[in-house]
C-alpha cells in the first residue's frame, strides 16, 4: 500500500492506492492550526479491514440496486444479498489496488483501475480514471470511465468528514439544496417516487444542526442551486462547500462515529426505474462526474 500526497499553501491531502483513499485533509481552522477534516483510519493498513469503505473510490455503481438489473430490457443477475447489491458488493472498487500518475507540479494525482467483465454480474470491462486535485482551497475530483460493452456505471467517494474533529457532529450546520428526496424501502432501495421536503425534518434548504438525527437519504438536487451542499462548524470556523454535476447526494451520518459523507451520485436502482437519469453508459461513450470540496474560514477577513 503506497501513500501519495497533494499539498499546497492551503491544503495538505493525503491519499492511498487502495481503494484511491483520501486518507487525511489538512487545513488550518480559526486559530491558525492545522487540522484533519476527515474521519478516516490511522494506519493505512487498517483501511484493508475497514466494512465502512472510508474514503474510498465506490464503483462500478454506488448506492443499493435490485437484482436482477436490465440493459436494454435484458435482465442480468448481478451479486446480492437478500435481492439487493450494496456498492459493487465483493468486486466493489474500495478494496482494489489502483494504478497512480503523479502530476505534483500541477497538484494532481491521476488513479487508474479496470475492471473486468462479469465483476458482479455486470456486462463490459470498464476503464476508470480518477483524478484529484487541489487548487487553492478546493480539492477536486473528477471521473472518466469508458466500457467496451453497455452496462450501468455511477461512481462515488465515500470520504467521511467532520470539519471540528475533537466535537460531535450534531454540532455543526448543514445545508443541502434540495427540495425532494427519493422514497425508499425498508430495504434502503428507492422505489422511484420523491417526496417532497417543504415543512419536513429533512429540509435543509436553510443551514440547519444536524442535531441527533440520522441520516443515510439520498436528496435530489436543485438545478437552480450553485453548490449541492454545505457544512459549517462554528467551533473550527470552517465551511465546506460541494459542488458536483450530478443530479443528487447520499447524505450518510454513520451512528458510531463521528462524520457525515456526501455521496455525490446519479439515483440509486436507476436500471430498474426508467424515469431515473439513466446510468447506462455504451460503448464509445464516456462517463464523466466532477465533485469538488471548497474549504473557507467563514469568518476570515
Amino acid at each position: 500500500m503506497k501513500e501519495y500526497i497533494l499539498e499546497n499553501k492551503y491544503l495538505k491531502v493525503v491519499f492511498l492506492d487502495y481503494g484511491a483513499i483520501i486518507h487525511q485533509l489538512w487545513i488550518k481552522d480559526e486559530d491558525r492550526l492545522p487540522i484533519n477534516v476527515i474521519n478516516g483510519l490511522e494506519a493505512p493498513k487498517a483501511y484493508l479491514e475497514d466494512d465502512w469503505s472510508r474514503g474510498a473510490i465506490i464503483g462500478r455503481f454506488a448506492g443499493r440496486l435490485e437484482n436482477p438489473i436490465h440493459i436494454d430490457g435484458i435482465p442480468f443477475e448481478i451479486e446480492h444479498k437478500e435481492g439487493v447489491l450494496l456498492h459493487s458488493g465483493k468486486s466493489g472498487w474500495n478494496s482494489k489496488i489502483w494504478g497512480v500518475t503523479k502530476d505534483i507540479e500541477k497538484h494532481m494525482l491521476h488513479f487508474s483501475y479496470t475492471c473486468p467483465s462479469q465483476s458482479s454480474g455486470f456486462p463490459g470491462e470498464v476503464k476508470a480514471i480518477i483524478t484529484y486535485s487541489i487548487k487553492g482551497r478546493n480539492l477536486h475530483i473528477e471521473y472518466n470511465a469508458t466500457t467496451t460493452e453497455s452496462t450501468h456505471i455511477n461512481l462515488t467517494n465515500h470520504t467521511y468528514f467532520n470539519i471540528n474533529p475533537s466535537g460531535k457532529i450534531d454540532a455543526q450546520l448543514l445545508c443541502i439544496e434540495s427540495k425532494e428526496m427519493l422514497l425508499l424501502k425498508n430495504t434502503l432501495v428507492p422505489t422511484g417516487h420523491k417526496k417532497m421536503l417543504k415543512n419536513t425534518s429533512f429540509d435543509y434548504q436553510v443551514p440547519k444542526l444536524i442535531g441527533e438525527k440520522s441520516l443515510d437519504d439520498y436528496f435530489v438536487l436543485n438545478t437552480s442551486a450553485e453548490k449541492a451542499a454545505s457544512i459549517y462548524s462554528p467551533h473550527s470556523g470552517i465551511e465546506m462547500k460541494i459542488y458536483t454535476n450530478q443530479p443528487g447526494v447520499v447524505v450518510f451520518t454513520p451512528s458510531h462515529f463521528e462524520a457525515i459523507c456526501f455521496e455525490t451520485q446519479k439515483f440509486s436502482n436507476t436500471p430498474n426505474i426508467d424515469s431515473f437519469p439513466s446510468t447506462l453508459i455504451k460503448p464509445g461513450e464516456l462517463y464523466n462526474h466532477k465533485t469538488c470540496f471548497e474549504f473557507n474560514l467563514k469568518n476570515d477577513g
